[in-house]
């Protein structure tokens, strides 16, 4: 294991992820049940929207990037973060209105990924980080589990589009995608890919360039907002 440079903790940042506690954490992450309603009790109360499915939906739209970012860590670097999901704290701020918190990761500690390795290490993040939170939320909540995981891929596309640029990794990133998108690497989690019905038969430059959500992210309950631009019109 070893510590990131400073160059790659900078682009670990663009997804609101840090490795330095210079402020005080607004709330950590667990999965055990008082926590649970802890972070849902913040949501209410950084959205101003009492509904469960509303306020876990958000919550989601944002604790996204911390999948995001560890896919592309894993993608553009193969690193693997050492830590828990114990080990992540949220830090906000409460003067920002469009509450973006950053992501503390509490320990920075990566881990060289064989190519061997890849796919476990991918699952260990849909595993370890994704679902063992998303499910409980999902269940605690009564919200479909492919509105979160789609909270999820809307950020994680974005990622992939811009690494699929990068000539030197496109194969790797290519082969990546085709792993994600495999229902093999979901065995234990979802019977099959969500992301791929996300994606359906479009190329992620294609869905990019025309991207519509499969699922509605309620974020038209929220007093004063209409739906978002990526609405799928459906009846919500």
């Amino acid at each position: 294991m070893h510590k990131l440079p400073v160059s790659i903790e900078k682009e670990l940042a663009k997804y609101l992820v840090t490795l330095s506690n210079e402020k005080i954490p607004t709330v950590h992450i667990d999965t055990a049940d008082d926590t649970l309603e802890t972070l849902l009790h913040y949501a209410k109360n950084r959205i101003g929207n009492g509904r469960d499915r509303v306020a876990v939906s958000m919550l989601f739209r944002r604790y996204a990037f911390v999948i995001t970012a560890q896919l592309f860590m894993l993608s553009k670097h193969r690193l693997a973060w050492q830590g828990d999901i114990q080990d992540i704290s949220i830090i906000d701020d409460p003067d920002d209105k469009q509450w973006l918190p950053t992501f503390l990761f509490r320990k920075n500690d990566w881990l060289n990924v064989e190519e061997a390795n890849v796919e476990e290490a991918f699952r260990t993040i849909l595993y370890k980080f994704a679902a063992s939170l998303l499910h409980p939320l999902a269940t605690k909540t009564k919200t479909s589990k492919l509105v979160l995981w789609e909270n999820i891929w809307a950020y994680t596309l974005w990622m992939y589009d811009g690494l699929l640029k990068e000539s030197c990794i496109q194969t790797s990133v290519e082969n990546d995608l085709s792993i994600l998108l495999g229902d093999e690497v979901w065995i234990g989690i979802e019977k099959r890919s969500p992301f791929k019905k996300y994606l359906g038969e479009k190329t992620v430059p294609e869905s990019v360039q025309s991207y519509k959500r499969v699922t509605c992210c309620f974020y038209y309950e929220i007093d004063g907002n209409d739906k978002c631009a990526y609405c799928p019109n459906a009846s919500c």
